[in-house]
């Protein structure tokens, strides 16, 4: 009698696992309440120095670009106020984010020439928020004297073309009357300025400036460098504890400079107003009720439980050293329960909780193992057979287990199936679509590749008087000597239709040497076809007589049809092409046509015979057709005989009259080369066509022949 393996038990006991589990937690995270607490403290300190560390990285490197920039103008100053010189000091910046402008007031004139990066996320610039154009990665502003105005214009660049104007008006903007020239002059290093709002952007932020002195000790003018306060955001914005933890920044007023959201929520680092004068404006609550408590109580850590949020929360507030001539306050905030970790009191009775639960889910485990383990890795192994299309051994399966036995019953009649499946879909194709574990639908892809059409010759007469139980298996025992051999040369046989054959090559798998594959299969075809014939039992449909034409192009392969009911195929005008190929071998008496685009990659390894130089009907353009023979390589001894090479070269030399229009030698040569020809069809073909031409030549001769009929 067969056991019903209950699943209820395995959930009940999964539940028990679950419920001690969580006491589990429950107990270390209770009892090491304080350790939390510790390990906040010690992870904002850490943050904390960190944002110092990356703050002091920034202005260090401020102060050497604005070093480089002073140092190249005062021995090259003729590239102040030049466009190669705005390209040299750009490169001073690029791909620095923290740094925004970098640019050159002149003494003498008070010309002024900017360099403004413009981040990737950057869509609008200035305070107009005029459209950043595609591929344009910064601004140029230059303001110079001109007929007596100053005028200020903009230009987009990216460093590869022309910059492009997109502004211009004039201005009273002179660099000379600025504090961070002014600055400049009155020292002899680096001059940092305080914190105050670009005109361009309206944004806050400070001034690395340095004067520039020629050789001479004469001032030239001052260089400075732009940071805005978004690269102290982009610090904040990376110091963030855990998914949740907040960040903010406030002046030394106690003013809300900047502020993140969290991690889990995204977004960019927020600045409260570009007017350093106006109050708090802070959108989050959380950091809100934090100041309000700093504010208050001016303790450095602190614990609150905002109204707005059931969570607690773990906030440090402290000054920083002074940065860009102001000393900031740092504020991190972070929730409790993002410190839930190391486990040190009440370990060894939560320890033995757990190994007890370990002990009972090893015991269970193994009971079930024991019951499942054999039959399921059988199961297993014949499911991955499936996925992979073999399916033919047999699944014996018998287990105890119903759960086990339905599955195995299940998967014998899935491959019994999907073998019959298989006799009416392109067996590759079929494995393709299991091993992608996809839904087939509508649609395919264009590419490549060579098709055959084969047809047997006279099968109408020849089936007349057949019965359909007679006919059926004389015409299944041909397409399967035919399909064998197209498989085995890596075709796939893509439908019957009637007496005709179908295949592809390089599709649905792919095939690099796809035109030699389909000429072998052509030629193993006609040998198998020989074999049929050579039987000593007379069946219908004998002797068999298999016409092939073979073509070489571009199609789409795929899907069509209905949702209900779909056909891999291939369509375009080189399937109706190859198609025709098949039908002119009744023309010329030949067995196998190839087209040029088939002769091309094939030619170094068989045997070809030009035949002609056509446009079958119903197709437009002419192709060069040829006779498939033999494999060069092919040991039969048919390429030994001297009388066929003879013939082939005799062929070729009455082809090239044809061909060149000499109907009166080619007709000569064509009667001459009749005596020896094995296949006097083709002769009597191109006698006709001499003898026609020769009594009235064509208008016009291009050595193309256009069929008018199928």
């Amino acid at each position: 009698m067969k056991v019903r393996l209950h699943i209820g038990v395995a959930t009940l006991f999964t539940f028990l696992t679950l419920a001690v589990t969580t006491m589990l937690v429950a107990i270390l995270y209770f009892g090491n309440k304080e350790l939390a607490i510790r390990t906040a403290k010690e992870r904002m300190a850490e943050a904390r120095n960190q944002s110092v560390d990356e703050m002091l990285t920034v202005i260090r490197g401020a102060g050497s670009v604005v070093s480089s920039a002073s140092v190249f103008l005062s021995k090259f100053k003729e590239y102040a106020g030049s466009s190669a010189g705005l390209d040299v000091l750009y490169s001073q910046m690029q791909g620095n984010e923290h740094y925004y402008g970098l640019y050159f007031g002149e003494e003498k004139s008070g010309d002024f020439f900017q360099n403004i990066n413009l981040p990737k996320h950057w869509k609008t610039f200035g305070q107009s928020a005029l459209p950043v154009p595609e591929g344009v990665n910064r601004v140029q502003r230059i303001i110079s004297e001109q007929s007596g105005d100053r005028v200020e214009t903009y230009f987009w660049s990216n460093g590869s073309s022309l910059a492009t104007p997109f502004l211009s008006g004039t201005t009273v903007y002179d660099p000379r009357t600025r504090p961070w020239y002014r600055g400049a002059l009155e020292q002899s290093g680096v001059y940092v300025s305080p914190l105050y709002q670009f005109e361009s952007t309206g944004r806050l932020g400070a001034t690395f400036s340095k004067a520039v002195v020629d050789d001479e000790g004469k001032l030239l003018g001052v260089v400075a460098l732009d940071i805005t306060i978004s690269a102290l955001s982009q610090i904040l914005d990376d110091i963030r504890i855990g998914d949740h933890g907040l960040v903010f920044m406030l002046d030394r007023e106690g003013r809300l400079l900047s502020y993140t959201s969290t991690r889990s929520e995204g977004g960019e680092p927020r600045f409260v107003s570009t007017n350093t004068n106006e109050l708090i404006e802070g959108r989050s609550q959380i950091i809100e009720s934090v100041i309000d408590k700093w504010r208050t109580s001016q303790q450095g850590f602190l614990r609150i439980a905002p109204a707005s949020d059931a969570r607690n929360y773990i906030a440090s507030v402290m000054p920083i050293p002074e940065v860009f001539g102001a000393q900031p306050t740092l504020g991190l905030i972070v929730p409790e329960d993002e410190f839930i970790g190391e486990i040190k009191r009440n370990t060894t009775r939560a320890m033995q909780i757990g190994v007890l639960a370990l002990v009972l889910a090893v015991s269970f485990t193994f009971v079930v193992a024991r019951l499942l383990s054999k039959n399921l890795v059988r199961v297993a192994k014949e499911a991955r057979k499936v996925s992979n299309f073999e399916l033919s051994e047999n699944l014996n399966l018998k287990s105890n287990i119903q759960e086990v036995a339905e599955l195995g019953a299940a998967i014998a009649s899935m491959k019994a199936g999907l073998s019959s499946f298989g006799a009416f879909v392109p067996k590759e194709l079929v494995r393709s679509i299991l091993s992608k574990a996809e839904r087939i639908s509508v649609g395919g892809e264009s590419r490549d590749v060579t098709l055959m059409f084969a047809d047997l010759k006279g099968f109408t007469r020849q089936t007349e008087g057949l019965e359909p139980e007679v006919l059926m298996p004389a015409l299944s025992e041909y397409f399967e000597a035919m399909e064998k051999e197209i498989s085995g040369n890596q075709g796939t046989v893509d439908k019957y239709i009637g007496d005709a054959i179908m295949a592809l090559w390089n599709a649905p798998l792919d095939d690099t040497d796809h035109p030699v594959h389909a000429c072998r299969a052509a030629l193993a075809c006609l040998q198998a076809e020989a074999k049929l014939n050579s039987d000593e039992e007379a069946l219908p449909l004998r002797p068999l007589h298999t016409r092939f034409g073979l073509h070489t192009g571009r199609v789409v392969v795929g899907n069509v049809g209905s949702l209900s009911r779909l056909q891999y195929t291939a369509l375009g005008a080189a399937v109706n092409f190859a198609s025709r190929l098949e039908g002119l071998n009744k023309v010329y008496g030949t067995r196998i046509l190839v087209s040029s685009d088939v002769a091309v990659h094939v030619e170094s390894m068989f045997l070809l015979r030009e035949v002609d130089h056509v446009v079958p009907a119903g197709t437009s353009f002419p192709s060069r057709i040829f006779e498939l023979i033999a494999e060069k390589d092919d040991e039969s001894g048919f390429l030994a005989s001297v009388a066929k090479k003879r013939e082939l070269e005799e062929w070729r030399v009455c082809y090239d009259l044809y061909q060149s229009g000499k109907w009166s030698d080619a007709l000569e040569a064509l009667q001459t080369h009749r005596e020896i020809a094995t296949n006097k069809l083709l002769v009597d073909v191109f006698i006709e066509r001499c003898s026609r031409f020769a009594f009235k030549p064509p208008a016009t001769w291009d050595g193309v022949y256009r069929f008018e009929k199928k």
